[in-house]
């Protein structure tokens, strides 16, 4: 758990879903196509960008425990470098070339989690993120329906959905704090308090998340210990070939 927040553990129930989706009605607006970019993914209306990066997993082989490694972890190992575009599969693919090894087995050995991230990195993110807004117990959250919590909790098949391109999401609404509550079992894709003042998107194919907000809260995200941040801009592109100073991978979408 984050030192310094505490939180419950409840996952969203059926009876949380809203009907009524109009307070998502300007993300709709905002967000009108995907192009490859951070600003497709997050209204393009801020003055600061961040981007979270998952962090990948090491297996204690003794114990079996999981500790969080960063990607500037794996960069030192692969000769890479942590930049605002950097890929995941571009980090390792330098140490590839360079005949040093991608890490695997021995900096890292499970992948950064796609599409959604270890609750206390949701705990940490909220834990600044509720500092920054004046509506901290105003807070909304959307979840991809694809993820099949319509089947597990038995959602009506056709209803409102906050709808931006490419991605229909079930709607709930809470408290900054609850960021660490799964509907189902995955964490929200989009969230943002009522004074909009910041808002995330976990996009379900990327192992980041990016934010919009003030330039005094996308400092603080840096300064945390609990996240690794960097800066990044609306127009930053968020592909697997994204990244322009490390070693293009060979495509992974190619059979």
């Amino acid at each position: 758990m984050t030192p310094g927040y505490e939180y419950q553990q409840l996952a969203w129930q059926v009876d949380d879903v809203l009907g009524d989706v109009s307070a998502g009605d300007w993300v709709t607006a905002a967000l009108t196509r995907f192009d490859s970019t951070v600003g497709s993914l997050v209204p393009p209306i801020y003055p600061a960008y961040t981007r979270i990066l998952h962090p990948a997993m090491r297996v204690e082989h003794d114990s079996g425990e999981q500790a969080p490694v960063r990607w500037a972890e794996v960069a030192a190992a692969t000769g890479a470098v942590i930049h605002p575009t950097v890929e995941w599969c571009s980090l390792l693919h330098a140490g590839t070339t360079r005949g040093v090894g991608d890490g695997a087995g021995t900096v890292w050995d499970e992948a950064p989690e796609i599409g959604d991230m270890p609750e206390d990195q949701f705990a940490a993110l909220a834990a600044v993120l509720a500092g920054h807004t004046a509506t901290p117990n105003d807070c909304w959250f959307g979840f991809w329906e694809g993820r099949g919590a319509g089947q597990s909790l038995r959602l009506p098949r056709f209803g409102p959905r906050l709808s931006i391109p490419g991605r229909e999401n079930h709607l709930v609404h809470g408290t900054v704090r609850d960021a660490v509550r799964a509907l189902d079992s995955w964490g929200p894709n989009l969230w943002w308090p009522q004074d909009r003042a910041w808002f995330v998107a976990t996009d379900i194919d990327l192992m980041s998340t990016y934010i919009g907000s003030s330039p005094d809260c996308a400092g603080a995200l840096r300064a945390s210990p609990w996240l690794e941040a960097i800066d990044t801009e609306a127009t930053n592109r968020v592909t697997w070939d994204s990244d322009d100073l490390n070693p293009l991978p060979p495509n992974p979408y190619t059979p």
